[in-house]
């Protein structure tokens, strides 16, 4: 087995059943953790947390792992890669080698091929579960003290979810995966509150809106799982824009830790590091402010609020709703970029409209894009939708044509998309440099 033939194995069992199903069908009517469930507990040897939410979880994953990792050796498993599938599986933030995730797809394949033997046709084994079993077998041989999983969209249905945890954190809450999750923020939010199985010491949740933290309330009173709460047992203060990233405040209780340093764009990073010190400081009972940050001084999450280039200016962030755009305006207020060209690329049942319509003061040229991954539906629908609620765009077929045109407006540029767009992004500058742009 090759890398590639590894790779593909993890969504073997999907493309199979995928002929299967309607494009619109629930997830409740799709996904089936139970197929999952007895492999990853078996393997389950290590304390771990479990991350959901609508933005965000990666990068509180990714501050707990550097915040653990003062003391402790660590696992961590995220989704989705932007580059390298490896990315995905990281111990001490060291992506796991070729030949290590080949050696660890061969050792789980039987078991996996074995259940997939007893599954209907239009039933699958989910790519994250084949991916927290891989996770788990190579963590336990390199004898992880602690680790890290986050859920893909949801949490219910999530076979990242049949890890046994005792903790779990719960990012701000949004409207997203509408088509899989639900119509409302409320059925959004009772699916992710399902990472509250019972069995938790404590749930640490970010800011939530009120229908999002009434669901989430409910749950955990119905397991009696103490909670702890952003604004009311951890905060961000003195939140500040700096030319090397984000610096404020973090109050933990009756402690303060001044002056984090984070090398992120945007308020709400300051945020995701206060909950992540949080659910830190309860794991280590004291937190080692300076070695903290001199951790914190490595820390990268590509693509969310990233600035590629400086000259031009090209800053690209996996932007997929209205809401998160204003993290997005505020940075560029800080950065006194005032006009641009913005380049969208975010699927059809997604919310491109909103963060079209959100963008729009200051976008001089708003052109929409398509990714090239098959499994996400773009079309020109968009262009004609926006052109009806009164907005101009240019539609591509392309990130390098969308880019060929930005390019030529001479203006700044903001490119915003769902993860995939972000990855062909990313492989563009890679192959084309500065200068040639």
């Amino acid at each position: 087995m090759n890398k590639e033939e590894a790779e593909n194995y993890v969504y073997q069992s999907y493309l199979k059943a995928e002929k299967h199903q309607k494009y619109n069908t629930k997830d409740e009517n799709k996904r089936d953790p139970s197929f999952s469930r007895d492999i990853i507990r078996k393997m389950s040897k290590t304390p771990c947390v479990v991350v959901t939410g609508s933005k965000g979880k990666g990068s509180v994953s990714s501050m707990i792992s550097q915040i653990l990792q003062t003391k402790q050796n660590v696992g961590l498993m995220t989704s989705p890669h932007l580059v390298d599938f490896c990315e995905r599986f990281r111990i001490n933030g060291e992506a796991i080698s070729d030949k290590d995730f080949i050696k660890h797809i061969e050792e789980i394949r039987p078991i996996f091929d074995n259940i997939e033997t007893l599954i209907p046709r239009e039933k699958f084994i989910s790519p994250m579960g084949i991916q927290t079993a891989l996770a788990l077998s190579y963590f336990n041989e390199k004898n992880t003290q602690f680790n890290i999983f986050e859920c893909g969209k949801g949490a219910k249905l999530d076979d990242v979810n049949n890890v046994p945890h005792k903790y779990a954190i719960i990012n701000s809450i949004f409207m997203e995966h509408t088509r899989e999750l639900g119509n409302t923020l409320k059925e959004i939010a009772y699916d992710k509150s399902h990472v509250i199985s019972g069995e938790q010491e404590c749930i640490y949740i970010a800011e939530q809106k009120a229908d999002a933290m009434n669901v989430i309330r409910e749950r955990a009173n119905f397991f009696n799982t103490p909670i702890k709460v952003y604004g009311m047992d951890f905060r961000s203060e003195n939140i500040q824009y700096t030319h090397h990233g984000m610096k404020f405040d973090v109050i933990i209780g009756e402690e303060t830790y001044k002056n984090i340093l984070i090398p992120l764009l945007g308020e709400h990073q300051a945020k995701n590091c206060a909950l992540a010190m949080a659910f830190c400081k309860d794991i280590l009972k004291t937190l080692n402010t300076s070695n903290i940050k001199e951790n914190f001084k490595s820390l990268s999450w590509p693509g969310r609020m990233e600035i590629i280039s400086s000259n031009p200016f090209v800053m690209l962030d996996a932007c997929i709703n209205s809401e998160s755009t204003d993290s997005v305006k505020k940075t560029l207020d800080f950065l006194n970029i005032q006009e641009y060209t913005i380049i969208v690329g975010i699927p059809d049942d997604k919310d491109f409209a909103k963060v079209v319509k959100s963008m729009q003061k200051n976008a001089a040229c708003t052109i929409l894009t398509k990714s090239q991954n098959p499994h996400y539906i773009f079309s020109e629908n968009q262009r004609h939708l926006l052109a009806n609620n009164g907005i101009n765009t240019i539609w591509t077929n392309s990130v390098s044509e969308a880019i060929a045109i930005a390019k030529n407006k001479c203006l700044p540029i903001v490119i915003l998309g769902t993860t995939s767009i972000v990855s062909e992004v990313k492989a563009y500058f890679d192959t084309n440099s500065l200068g040639s742009f």
